[in-house]
């Protein structure tokens, strides 16, 4: 690691120490070293039966710290995923995304001493579940989709994604692009949804500055996008979930989706929920990051269907 990666990381450490003191909930900060793998930050809270939260591309495990306030009864643990927060980089997130990303969350369940896991993922951390309970559907319990879930059939890059992932018109950007500052971050959180939310959370805003002067997590975000997204054309076919595929999911899935997400529509939810075996859509009024604007309802619909995911549709009156 390098000085400038060394003072980045301080920095990003400094706003993570900040953010879980301040917690409403006692967290506790740990690493784990993956078997031929990297050593990875995990964040834990809670008691009881394990359920793993794994992050979008762009910001880190601290960014969930909202939905660990509210949810209670369980014993919740968020990863900084590789490149990501404190967590180390690891290779094959441009080459090889799909074998990447089951080989890390199997990993972590290895490390944590777990056989079987309960998994909520946001956006990358989304697909990342959903091939895990594909790949080695023994190891995963139930799966909780917060927020659109790209590659889903319906889904698409929002344009600066895109953008960023085509050669010549990404390095011009990232030449051309301010600072991370909190305007930048507003503007970027806007573009999926939350340009209102975010601001309820300065710590958090914070963080994505910090994350934003990462090279590291510059490099896992830049490498893990142009993996699954095509530049312009969108997310790469070979990657796409087919419905052939998701009518072989064997897990409970609950999908948690934001009525104004750039990444998908409400009406590509209910269609990967009419193929998926047994599939619930739990509609909220947010972007890409439900539980920013609705960390009490996400919370709530996230602990009701881990204690009954019989129904195949929540009720949300009493929500």
């Amino acid at each position: 690691m390098n000085t400038v990666e060394s003072e980045a990381r301080r920095q990003v450490a400094a706003v993570q120490e900040r953010l879980i003191a301040d917690a409403a909930v006692e967290v506790t900060a740990r690493f784990v070293t993956l078997d031929n793998g990297p050593r990875l930050q995990i964040l834990e809270a809670g008691e009881g039966e394990p359920l793993v939260l794994l992050h979008g591309s762009g910001n880190s495990a601290v960014a969930m710290l909202p939905l660990m306030e509210q949810v209670h009864g369980r014993r919740v643990i968020a990863v900084d995923r590789p490149g990501y927060g404190l967590s180390e980089p690891t290779n094959g997130l441009r080459e090889q995304p799909r074998r990447t990303g089951v080989s890390v969350v199997l990993g972590l369940l290895d490390a944590l001493g777990l056989d079987r896991a309960d998994l909520v993922g946001n956006s990358t951390g989304g697909f990342w579940s959903l091939w895990t309970a594909l790949d080695r559907p023994e190891r995963v319990r139930r799966i909780i989709l917060v927020g659109a879930t790209p590659l889903l059939p319906g889904t698409r890059p929002p344009i600066p994604l895109r953008l960023m992932t085509t050669p010549a018109i990404g390095n011009i950007l990232r030449r051309v692009m301010p600072d991370p500052s909190p305007k930048t971050v507003k503007q970027m959180m806007g573009s999926m949804g939350e340009g209102d939310t975010i601001g309820r959370y300065p710590g958090l805003i914070d963080a994505f500055v910090a994350a934003g002067s990462d090279p590291i997590a510059g490099q896992a975000t830049g490498e893990e996008l142009a993996g699954v997204i095509r530049g312009l054309l969108g997310f790469r076919p070979a990657f796409r979930f087919s419905n052939a595929e998701l009518q072989t999911v064997t897990q409970p899935t609950l999908l948690i989706w934001g009525d104004h997400d750039p990444v998908g529509s409400l009406h590509a939810a209910q269609a990967a929920a009419d193929v998926l075996p047994h599939a619930q859509v739990a509609e909220v009024p947010t972007g890409h990051a439900p539980w920013f604007g609705e960390p009490v309802l996400t919370a709530d619909l996230i602990t009701r269907f881990l204690n009954d995911s019989s129904t195949r549709t929540l009720d949300l009156s009493g929500a």
